[in-house]
């Protein structure tokens, strides 16, 4: 009964969400290339990838033996679970799907919990890297400023040492102890963080090929060059989502299309404002809509990987 509260709670954020963004695509009356929201829609899933494989090797670093295709099925099945209000529903969604594989509950929320703050650090340090890259970005110091201290904060909290402290502290009024005996290695830790770095320019690649879709990029490439483009589309999606995690709405509901606005506004030259309200509208839908297609593709995938393994322990 409570998977199917979850699945329906799930159903209701998502579909909501998707309502929401309708309205403001119904102004937009130019014409869109659609392979080039099926482009943003396989960069985004690309961009993801990263930090799904630090979930699981964090996993492992704890004696758990995740299997791939369930860790990736459950990882973007959760990401489903921030469209419901209070966002814990993430770490329900992929905690309690690893746990029927044998990973320990604690072990999946912990660990969860870690590539998050990982991800959302690496994302704002990489957000002030692009500032100081790209020249357009309007309040230059006050979005360096508050990238660093962003970063800083959450990335203290991912460090192996506090990580592990938290654990303890987290699980001891459970009487768990199998998540709290550890934390991801310093090893596995540079390693993520490096693959998640990657991981955002290639979610910035997902924000200029929406660009593309409706005709807006070269002439962006043409009024700031390719290097302050890349900075400046990077730090934009980076800044948004790591923002929309911290205003702890939904989803980022509304504070990420805001601050992509912001960002993209005055870059945009004429017709900025509606262009980087659409723009930050279409990437909410296909985001969405590749969250959704990865998470069901996945759970397909396991199901008929567990099956086969089932034939073949029953034949031996």
């Amino acid at each position: 009964m409570l998977r199917w509260i979850v699945l329906a709670a799930v159903i209701a954020g998502v579909g909501h969400r998707v309502w929401r963004e309708r309205e403001g695509l119904a102004a937009y009356d130019r014409p869109l290339c659609w392979s080039w929201l099926l482009v943003a829609g396989v960069c985004y899933l690309a961009g993801l990838v990263p930090a799904a494989v630090f979930w699981w090797l964090t996993m492992r670093d704890r004696g758990a033996a995740p299997s791939f295709t369930r860790t990736f099925a459950a990882y973007f099945a959760g990401h489903l679970g921030k469209y419901v209000p209070g966002k814990g529903l993430v770490v329900v969604i992929r905690a309690g799907m690893m746990q029927s594989t044998g990973v320990p509950l604690a072990t999946g929320a912990v660990t969860c919990a870690h590539e998050t703050l990982l991800m959302m650090a690496t994302g704002a340090l990489v957000a002030a890297a692009a500032v100081l890259l790209a020249a357009d970005f309007a309040r230059r110091e006050y979005l360096l400023g508050m990238s660093l201290a962003v970063g800083v904060g959450l990335g203290v909290l991912a460090l192996p040492p506090v990580i592990s402290r938290l654990s303890v502290l987290l699980t001891r009024p459970f009487g768990g102890t199998d998540a709290s005996q550890s934390a991801a290695r310093w090893r596995t830790l540079g390693a993520g963080a490096a693959m998640i770095a990657v991981g955002w320019l290639l979610m910035g690649l997902s924000l200029a090929a929406v660009l593309a879709a409706m005709g807006e990029l070269k002439a962006l490439e043409q009024r700031m060059g390719l290097v302050s483009v890349a900075g400046l589309l990077t730090g934009a999606v980076a800044m948004a989502t790591v923002g929309g995690f911290v205003s702890f709405t939904p989803g980022g509901l509304g504070s990420r299309e805001l601050i992509l606005v912001e960002t993209l506004g005055p870059a945009l030259g004429t017709d900025a404002a509606v262009i980087a309200a659409v723009a930050a509208v279409l990437l909410r839908v296909v985001w969405i809509a590749a969250e959704a297609l990865a998470a069901g593709l996945f759970w397909i995938l396991d199901h008929q990987c567990t099956r086969r393994a089932g034939r073949i322990n029953r034949i031996n």
